[in-house]
């Protein structure tokens, strides 16, 4: 029998009714009390098997401060499932993937290695703006511990928005002047809230001159209307974008870069930034310390998520899969382990 017309449609919107139910379970709103985020939706599920190429760990990534101590191929039966741009790291192994279609995807890392409690969700849509794929093209994350609150950067048509905690409602959109006229596929392709208050916003392709990009500081809300922001130069690992930034326990932000090459293929970079180089009118120049290339399971690499477990700092890295069979959504976990004296 034919389902009624508009049934399928219902059934749609139940499931990701579901999902951000689940989302602000996860999320530890109070909205939803269970045990698990939705009861028998196998869409909600992701499973993690180990990448072939893994090497024996822990590995260390050359001389620097970096251990490979996990790694994990992310998948689900879920259509919505990857595309991972940024990362969150909410501690305790778990962590928040935001795709380039607004997507959310939520799971824990256990100890042994298991990915538990997942879910797979829209990112909510503010009352009274558009919802299409141009308005949604998310590439960027981050959060304030004390507030609970989360921004996104968003490309294609440039703004910035902020999300109640949990995720349980869009608050407000920024289009901060400084970010138009940037290319539709180069914008805020990485945001980081500082522990001080301000907001770096860090351009993928809006470029200074060859091999230095726009970086963009807010001492404001950059989702709310007006607020100023001053820009300064980033210079690039020669050959590489920016692909997404954390804020490490000492103050300084780690940056995480892509490239690709026909002849080399995928690979990418690690860096370090001290903060207090970051000025309005600055070159600043991060320090590479690791190098992710084959042999390494490494894809196109684009979100970087910094946590700890006790009194060891952990460096969460996802990949991008481009929703395209040959590629794969990794996830990879470093120790960050560095001697005093090299800072």
């Amino acid at each position: 029998m034919e389902p009624p017309q508009g049934e399928p449609r219902r059934r749609a919107a139940l499931r990701r009714g579901l999902a951000l139910t689940s989302l602000l379970f996860f999320l530890g709103t109070g909205a939803f009390v269970a045990d698990s985020p939705v009861p028998g939706n196998d869409s909600q599920q992701i499973t993690a098997r180990t990448p072939r190429d893994l090497p024996r760990l822990p590995l260390r990534i050359g001389s620097g401060p970096l251990i490979l101590t996990g790694g994990w191929e992310l998948q689900s039966e879920n259509s919505e499932f990857g595309g991972f741009s940024a990362l969150h790291a909410m501690g305790g192994g778990r962590l928040l993937a935001l795709s380039d279609a607004a997507i959310l995807a939520g799971f824990t890392v256990t100890p042994e290695g298991r990915v538990e409690k997942s879910f797979i969700a829209p990112l909510p849509v503010r009352k009274g703006e558009p919802s299409t794929k141009r308005d949604q093209d998310s590439e960027s994350l981050t959060h304030d511990p004390e507030s609970g609150r989360y921004w996104s950067g968003f490309e294609h048509r440039h703004r910035i928005r902020r999300y109640a905690p949990g995720f349980a409602r869009a608050e407000a959109t920024g289009k901060p002047a400084a970010m138009q006229g940037w290319p539709k596929n180069g914008g805020a392709e990485a945001i980081v809230r500082l522990r001080d208050g301000r907001f770096l916003v860090f351009a993928e392709s809006r470029s200074i001159r060859p091999g230095v990009t726009v970086g963009l500081i807010f001492r404001g809300d950059p989702a709310e209307p007006g607020v100023k922001a001053e820009a300064f130069g980033y210079q690039l690992p020669k050959g590489y974008r920016i692909t997404d930034a954390a804020q490490l326990p000492d103050g300084r932000v780690i940056t995480l870069h892509r490239r690709f090459k026909y002849l080399e293929g995928v690979s990418a970079k690690i860096a370090l930034i001290d903060t207090a180089t970051v000025q309005p009118g600055a070159l600043v120049r991060p320090r590479v310390i690791a190098t992710l290339r084959p042999p390494l399971p490494v894809d196109n690499m684009e979100g970087i998520a910094v946590d700890r477990e006790g009194d060891r700092t952990i460096v969460w890295v996802i990949s991008d899969d481009n929703y395209i069979s040959l590629q794969r959504s990794l996830l990879l976990k470093f120790e960050f382990s560095e001697p005093p004296s090299s800072r």
